[in-house]
């Protein structure tokens, strides 16, 4: 925390208090111009002004911890309600903060605080400089400490002196009320779990009240308005924000990025289709501009697009990004990927160039099993079940899939379509032992292979293969 010099906090203390202080003497500053007579100013002791000189010295000198212990030795009999305690409690705070002991300079500054305001013993400014000062010095103690309690206890306090100031001052000005929204909202969401949804409505009262004290918006003002927002669960209203951010500062990854975010969050809760293909569109949109920047260029960037052509329907374009980014690596190489391009391909009413995707995405992968079930049910699908039946037995034989029991199951039915029926029991019962297979449907499957086989085996020169 930057503090001014000892000595212009004590010429800073006695313009406050009404005194003007000289390398000797103490006497009353002349009075300002009024239509009534000044209360005289107080005045110290003179065994405190006697001491005036040499803590000057001790603080020109950079002797603080000496001033400090002159201050304290000043203190021991100072008067109670006196306007010495008051001055001296004020210097002693003073200290403390240019020897970096921001805590221990909270009590010193409010007993000053305290005895100034009940005899006015410093004028406005004085109180005003206390007040922002404790203020911080509070907010401070609420972010260092692991204690959610007193973490609580010191937002209050900050916030409550930050008040204080913006009642008392003449002119408030913008960043003191955005200080006093960023203390309610960090006390309002100290713990994420239960935000104070009431503190974040008067944290962002506040935020946007200080726009109103500009010339110019302030960034950070529009920051915590979003924060705010999206904590109040107003996601399309953030937005607007968001944009004005970005127009601000577009080389901000972190605008973008949120931009984006919250466009694609109201795509998907959207239950309107035609206001989640709007939204899809703006994110489509946030993330061109962005490259256009230098920004969301990365391989999920460019997944992203290809996920939004898809959701806005555009699967000839999603095709041929997918395409030119597995080729050319901006684009992944992993199976859904893949199965994406080849899906493209399916809504294109293309099952040739469906079929060839998932072919070569075999060759690139050729230790993902489940790119061979894919392919077994674009055959299927197809009525290609002798093809299908051959991927599903590649797919069994490597292993290492996601839901075996429902590969065995699919094989066995398709062995039982092609009427080989003792391959499919075989297979059945191998379906039967893993955990994931529906047992109802194998119940069924088997059945109906038990009766086929009782039926070739019935039938005179027929073969049950």
């Amino acid at each position: 925390m930057k503090t001014s010099t000892i000595s212009a906090a004590l010429a800073a203390l006695a313009l406050a208090s009404g005194l003007v202080l000289s390398p000797t003497t103490l006497r009353a500053a002349p009075a300002a111009p009024a239509a009534a007579p000044a209360p005289p100013a107080p005045e110290l002791a003179e065994r405190v002004s006697a001491k005036l000189g040499e803590l000057r010295t001790l603080a020109d000198g950079g002797d603080y911890g000496g001033a400090l212990v002159l201050v304290d030795g000043l203190l021991s009999t100072a008067a109670p309600e006196s306007f010495d305690l008051a001055f001296l409690s004020q210097l002693k705070g003073q200290l403390l903060l240019n020897l970096n002991r921001y805590a221990s300079a909270i009590a010193p500054l409010e007993t000053s605080l305290q005895l100034g305001e009940r005899h006015s013993f410093f004028d406005t400014a004085g109180t005003l400089n206390t007040l922002h000062t404790l203020s911080q010095l509070y907010f401070q103690e609420a972010v260092e400490t692991a204690d959610p309690g007193l973490r609580h206890r010191y937002y209050g306090l900050a916030h409550e002196r930050i008040r204080r100031w913006l009642a008392l001052s003449p002119r408030p000005t913008a960043e003191a009320q955005l200080y006093a929204a960023s203390i309610l909202y960090s006390d309002a969401t100290r713990d994420p779990a239960r935000a104070d949804l009431e503190k974040i409505r008067l944290a962002l009262a506040d935020a946007e009240a200080s726009l109103q004290l500009r010339a110019r918006p302030d960034e950070q003002a529009w920051v915590l308005i979003v924060a705010a927002l999206q904590q109040l669960g107003k996601v399309r209203e953030s937005v607007d924000f968001l944009e004005l951010l970005v127009d601000r500062k577009p080389d901000s990854a972190l605008y973008w990025q949120q931009l984006f975010a919250s466009c694609s969050s109201l795509a998907s809760e959207s239950a309107n289709p035609r206001e989640a293909d709007r939204w899809h569109l703006r994110a489509l949109l946030t993330v061109e501009r962005a490259q256009q920047h230098g920004h969301l260029s990365g391989a999920q960037d460019h997944f992203n697009i290809i996920a939004l052509l898809t959701s806005l329907r555009q699967y000839d374009q999603a095709a041929a990004l997918l395409e030119k980014g597995l080729a050319g690596g901006t684009i992944e190489n992993t199976r859904r990927n893949w199965e994406l391009l080849s899906f493209s391909w399916q809504q294109q009413h293309d099952n040739d160039r469906a079929i060839d995707v998932l072919r070569r995405a075999i060759r690139a992968l050729p230790e993902d099993s489940e790119l061979e079930v894919a392919l077994a049910r674009l055959y299927y699908a197809r009525d290609q079940p002798a093809e299908a039946c051959e991927h599903l037995r590649n797919a069994v034989t490597r292993g290492k899939l996601e839901r075996p029991g429902q590969a065995w199951f699919f094989l066995a039915y398709v062995a039982y379509e092609l009427r080989r029926f003792d391959d499919a029991a075989r297979w059945a019962e191998t379906a039967a032992a893993q955990p994931d297979v529906q047992k109802d449907d194998i119940t069924r499957l088997t059945q109906a292979i038990r009766e086929a086989l009782q039926e070739a085996a019935a039938a005179p020169g027929k073969s049950a293969t």
